[in-house]
């Protein structure tokens, strides 16, 4: 059984001033860096865009949402509703240090539930996270209310929480596949990083 990889790329980047899928990291956008690292696990890539033809990447699927101004929820929804597998893993293209041995390690806990979400510092990571078909009822339902925190849609459906001790014994640097870019001083710092 193969797994779909669903990259969130609908954001309107406010707080960035640009867009973010299209931010530069090691000498290629930060889409083409999740592009590359999700081939390595998924057999299909679905891209939740806001607009079929944002991107225009080769072997991509660019979907838009059903469900507009709902957020990552409304762009997980309308990924989740087009992937041809039963499960797929779920990630923000803002998110520099992702790798697929990540997405491989939560893949393989999927057995029996919904949702593999990762909880680093006592926060959960639902932006890089596993997600089965059978969340989208749930997921409806709260666009429906109106209501766009992914994780209050956990409750109806069954979800396995990876902690942080499982986490580091996977990676002692696990906190670090979780950093995510909001602001320009989150990406001056990025590149002041990877320049010493």
């Amino acid at each position: 059984m193969g797994f779909s990889g669903i990259i969130l790329a609908g954001g309107r980047s406010t707080r960035m001033g640009q867009d973010k899928a299209q931010m530069i990291y090691h000498n290629e956008t930060m889409l083409e860096r999740t592009v590359k690292e999700l081939k390595k696990v998924a057999d299909e890539i679905i891209l939740a865009s806001n607009n079929k033809n944002k991107y225009n990447l080769a072997g991509l699927t660019e979907v838009s949402d059903i469900y507009p101004g709902m957020g990552p929820l409304g762009g997980m929804h309308a990924g989740l509703l087009h992937a041809k597998n039963m499960y797929a893993f779920v990630v923000s293209c803002d998110m520099p240090f992702f790798r697929w041995e990540l997405a491989s390690f939560l893949l393989e806990k999927r057995e029996g539930y919904d949702v593999v979400v990762p909880e680093i510092g006592g926060n959960l990571e639902p932006l890089c996270a596993v997600y089965s078909k059978k969340c989208l009822d749930a997921i409806e339902k709260c666009i429906q209310s109106d209501i766009r925190k992914i994780i209050e849609f956990y409750p109806y459906v069954k979800v396995l929480k990876i902690k942080e001790a499982e986490l580091r014994s996977f990676s002692a640097e696990a906190e670090k596949y979780f950093f995510n870019l909001n602001t320009p001083e989150d990406y001056h710092a990025l590149l002041r990083e990877n320049n010493k």
